[in-house]
């Protein structure tokens, strides 16, 4: 009985030990992955070197580094704004048959069944339809082989750059901005007499020229001291606005008053002047004339007649105004 147990003890030990062996053998036999090695004679080239280019091709060639099944070979194109429309393969040459796929800016050439080729076997590949990136600069392309697992083989392995150029040159005119105003008459004078009606309604008649490159063209205002027609005699007398602004323009009504008309050529004279009718001036100014565009060659001409008429009810004394004229551009 005791002869029979140590027996069955001793078998019961061995098995153990084989168990273990069987481990460590199947360990050993486990593959190991070797290290990816370069690509050789890497080469790519374009039948089109403009930036934005449609329809160009990319040409690859390359020898591999090391014997393997390729199923798949990936190129990464620097850079960005690759595009492509009907993309394909337009030839290979020493890889089977396959088809191509684009994502982004990785090409990948799928093997139709994966196939063992041997190492520094000359590899080239080309695809058409392919639209340039439009940054111009230099490019390269990462090429990769790998096998179905997917798992590299050779790669990545960087081409020479290839450089794109501008189809264009940008040209830059800067033009300044610039405005001509003249004003014919800087002062006048009017000799005037109740009795001789020759003499008792005058008008002045002063030009204005602009002339200019704004774009969007320009506004004209005028406005007077805030006391208008005024004399410095006693009891300050004035000469009656003929009305209290465009708005309110008139016909001329005759003595005693004091206003203005304007005529523009070129030029769009405010529509409260048609007709020939009278505004007086305010303080705080009025647009009169406008332009919407730039005057071009010849310069746009405003006629602002001032116009006084007076009676025995205007005392005999000097009266003065100042009008200011102010020409505002619009340069957008």
């Amino acid at each position: 009985m005791r002869h029979h147990g140590v027996s069955g003890l001793t078998r019961r030990r061995g098995w153990s030990a084989l168990v273990v062996v069987a481990v460590v053998a199947g360990l050993l036999a486990m593959p190991v992955a070797a290290n990816a090695a370069a690509l050789t004679n890497v080469s790519w080239t374009v039948s089109n070197n403009q930036i934005s280019a449609p329809n160009v091709t990319y040409s690859y060639s390359f020898k591999t580094a090391t014997t393997g099944t390729i199923k798949t070979i990936t190129f990464v194109v620097s850079g960005a704004g690759w595009s492509s429309s009907g993309f394909s393969s337009a030839r290979s040459y020493g890889i089977p048959a396959g088809t191509v796929a684009r994502v982004g800016q990785t090409i990948t050439y799928t093997v139709t069944t994966a196939a063992s080729v041997s190492a520094n076997i000359p590899i080239y590949i080309e695809f058409s339809c392919l639209t340039n990136s439009g940054t111009a600069g230099a490019s390269t392309t990462n090429i990769t082989t790998q096998t179905a697992v997917p798992a590299t083989i050779d790669g990545p392995t960087t081409s020479n750059s290839v450089t794109l150029a501008a189809n264009n040159t940008a040209v830059t005119v800067a033009i300044a901005k610039s405005l001509t105003f003249t004003v014919d008459t800087t002062a006048f004078e009017l000799d005037m007499d109740p009795s001789l009606p020759a003499l008792a309604d005058q008008s002045q008649a002063i030009g204005l020229t602009v002339q200019t490159n704004a774009n969007s063209g320009y506004t004209l205002t005028v406005n007077d001291n805030a006391a208008g027609l005024i004399s410095a005699a006693t009891g300050t007398p004035v000469i009656a606005d003929v009305s209290t602004g465009k708005a309110t323009s008139v016909t001329w009504p005759g003595a005693p008053n004091f206003g203005y008309t304007v005529a523009a050529t070129g030029a769009t004279a405010d529509a409260a002047f048609s007709g020939s009718k009278y505004a007086g001036y305010v303080s705080g100014g009025e647009q009169v004339a406008s332009r919407g565009s730039a005057t071009g060659g010849t310069a746009d001409t405003i006629t602002i007649t001032n116009r006084v008429a007076i009676n025995y009810t205007v005392p005999a004394t000097t009266f003065t105004d100042t009008i200011t004229y102010t020409v505002t551009p619009n340069y957008t």
